[in-house]
This record gives C-alpha cells, sequence and structure tokens, in this order.
C-alpha cells in the first residue's frame, strides 16, 4: 500500500464512523450518573428518617402531657414505647437517644441557675451563693429537670439518632460517616 491510500483509509472513514460512539459516552457517563442516583436515594432516606423522627417525637409529646402511663410501665417508659412503635421497624433502637428535661415555665428554658454575683464578674464561681433550682445539689448552667415533669410544667422533648453516611461526597459535606438526626418538640404538661 501506498502512503496515500493508508491515510484515506483512516482518515476519511474513521472521522465519519460512529461505531462505539454509545458505549464510550456510556462509560464517560455512567459512574457520575449512579453517583447522583445513589446520592439522591440517600439523601431521600435521610429526610424520611428525620421527618419520621419529628412525627414519632411529636406523638411522644403528646402522650407524656396528659400523664398517661401504661399498666406496668414509668412514663419514661410508656413515651419510649410510643416512639419505638413508630420508628421500630426500620431504625435501631438501641442506637436512639430519648431525653426529656422539665422546667417550671417557658421562660426557665435553657437558663442557668439563679445565683449571687458577689464578685460581679457575670460568672459563677464557687463561692458564690446559688438557687438549686433542679435539686441536685450542684450549680448548672441549665436549671431543667431530667424527666418527663409533673403537671403544669412545660417539658423538652428531644430524639436523637445517629444516621449512617453511605456516599463519600455526603461524608465530606457532613464532616464525617455519621451525623446525628435530632428532633425536639417543647410542651406543656396538663394539669393531670
Amino acid at each position: 500500500m501506498r502512503a496515500g491510500k493508508v491515510g484515506n483509509m483512516f482518515g476519511k472513514s474513521f472521522k465519519h464512523c460512529e461505531k462505539g460512539v454509545t458505549a464510550i459516552e456510556f462509560a464517560l457517563l455512567a459512574a457520575p450518573l449512579t453517583f447522583i442516583i445513589l446520592g439522591a436515594i440517600e439523601f431521600s432516606l435521610f429526610l424520611f428518617v428525620q421527618s419520621s423522627l419529628e412525627g414519632a417525637t411529636f406523638a411522644a409529646s403528646r402522650i407524656g402531657k396528659t400523664g398517661y402511663v401504661e399498666d406496668t410501665l414509668t412514663q419514661e417508659e410508656t413515651i419510649r414505647g410510643v416512639i419505638e412503635d413508630r420508628l421500630g421497624f426500620f431504625l435501631d433502637m438501641n442506637q436512639l437517644s430519648v431525653e426529656a428535661t422539665s422546667y417550671a415555665d417557658f421562660s426557665s428554658i435553657g437558663q442557668p441557675e439563679p445565683f449571687v454575683d458577689a464578685n460581679g464578674n457575670g460568672v459563677h464561681d464557687l463561692t458564690e451563693r446559688y438557687t438549686d433550682s433542679n435539686g441536685n445539689g450542684t450549680y448548672d448552667t441549665d436549671m431543667g429537670v431530667e424527666g418527663p415533669g409533673t403537671a403544669g410544667e412545660v417539658v423538652v422533648y428531644t430524639v436523637s439518632y445517629p444516621w449512617r453516611i453511605l456516599n463519600p461526597l455526603f461524608m465530606t459535606m457532613m464532616g464525617g460517616e455519621e451525623v446525628d438526626i435530632t428532633s425536639k418538640f417543647v410542651v406543656k404538661n396538663e394539669p393531670y
């Protein structure tokens, strides 16, 4: 063969040949497309768990504020049971954290126990007197009492679940392999 024919054979026909183009395009797009689809699925699951956690926390806080207690259970066990009934079929209940903190009124939420600031530095020092609002014998920066409280008290219910992230991109965005999904509700107990 002469050089002119070889150039023609590869130059003209190769330029217009479209065999295998679909395979090459698929190879270029398959990995990113799969990554995006898996990310969308994981994000949807995350939102589903968040929504389910909020619904379960809401239901538990409604039961808690009435003072209802099932036979042979404590109020805390009854509240946890409501949450487990709603989430137990798809979450590991051993990893679920359920906390209830009661306060005398709404304005007390997250507030430190009152103290006499003898030296005027705005910080409670060990020698300064304080009012032990929660009765635990130590000064606390949050005067809440652990538990669902009694009639007329305000209760903050906090339910958390550690969600394991599978998608490496989300791990980078969230700063780790796990993220806590948390739901909070504040209710005032009925006069029971």
